[in-house]
């Protein structure tokens, strides 16, 4: 746990750093007609601190957060079957990826409050609830990459229902996946024309109001929503949380169990529609299924990031 804390620091940091060297080099390039949007300097400087860090992280340069080599497969069968990838282990993944989103958020949040006091500046009102956000998820996604990839590679890569199943899948695999996409992007659209969201309170959500951003702020959102977010969620829920509740029940259940705790996570997004619901759950049930057809849950990456790009490429048409 103090690697991790160290590792929220470290990150913080860089992206503080970057975040004033952008801030600076806005201020000079104030009369250069070409800089469009403000806030577009700062903003690349903490994606590029970010980056800087995990490059210093994955050489093995900062005190306190230096990666162990992952546990080989002979060390882990023998380990006790108390240690073993369990559904404690499940357990502990998923309450981690959501208490980490708060520790990335809360961490991002001081930052930029310290450095708009530092510097007596107000910065941009998109950008607090912008960078917290980015700091969040990229947090408690590093968090459970650590946490899952202690393993090692032979789990990492080991298709059967216990494992990670971080495996290349056949055509036919992603061939299915885009066409689960298109499936349920016409479901979405057809449950949406049938029965219509209530829009004043959709634009009530955080989610809405990030998307409503303009200029290099939605951009952001837009490389979390459909390069960041899918990868992730699916080595989460049908990679590392899948993996450990089919040690211990069939995949069925596996299947069913992750697809709930998945609707569950996408809860505050769906409080207003609750038919939303359907098509989350739709994604995730097909996920887990791919997950077992082809040994891979890179499938279900595929469909998640066409299904999550569909719906906002639909979101920004019907503006």
């Amino acid at each position: 746990m103090m690697r991790i804390v160290i590792g929220t620091v470290w990150s913080s940091l860089f992206a503080c750093i970057g975040l004033g060297l952008g801030g600076l080099f806005e201020r000079q390039a104030d009369h250069v007609a070409i800089i469009a949007y403000r806030g577009l300097l700062p903003l690349l400087g903490m994606i590029i601190g970010l980056i800087g860090f995990n490059w210093c992280l994955q050489s093995q340069w900062l005190p306190g957060v230096r990666v162990k080599s992952p546990i080989s497969y002979t060390s882990y069968t023998q380990l006790p079957a108390a240690r073993r990838w369990g559904v404690a282990e499940a357990v502990k993944l998923l309450v981690g990826f959501i208490l980490m989103q708060g520790v990335g958020v809360a961490g991002m949040a001081f930052v930029v409050g310290v450095c708009a006091a530092l510097a007596h500046i107000h910065p941009s009102p998109h950008l607090n609830p912008i960078a917290a956000t980015l700091a969040g998820y990229l947090t408690a996604t590093w968090w459970s990459v650590w946490y899952i990839n202690r393993l090692g590679p032979v789990k990492l890569h080991d298709g059967s229902p216990s494992g990670i199943g971080w495996c290349t899948a056949s055509s036919s695999g992603y061939a299915t996946a885009a066409l689960w996409a298109g499936v349920i992007i016409m479901l979405v659209i057809t449950i949406m024309h049938f029965f219509p969201p209530d829009i004043a309170a959709l634009q009530k959500l955080q989610a809405a109001k990030l998307l409503e951003t303009a200029g290099p702020w939605k951009l952001g959102l837009l490389v979390l929503a459909v390069f960041i977010a899918p990868p992730a969620e699916e080595y989460i829920f049908r990679g590392g949380i899948f993996a450990a509740l089919a040690s211990r029940v069939s995949p069925l259940w596996a299947g069913v169990i992750t697809t709930i705790l998945f609707m569950a996570v996408h809860a505050p997004e769906k409080i207003h529609y609750p038919v939303g619901f359907i098509d989350v759950g739709l994604v995730g049930a097909a996920a887990a299924w791919m997950r077992v057809r082809f040994a891979s849950i890179k499938p279900g990456i595929l469909l998640h990031v066409l299904y999550n790009a569909g719906l906002l490429l639909g979101a920004g048409l019907a503006h």
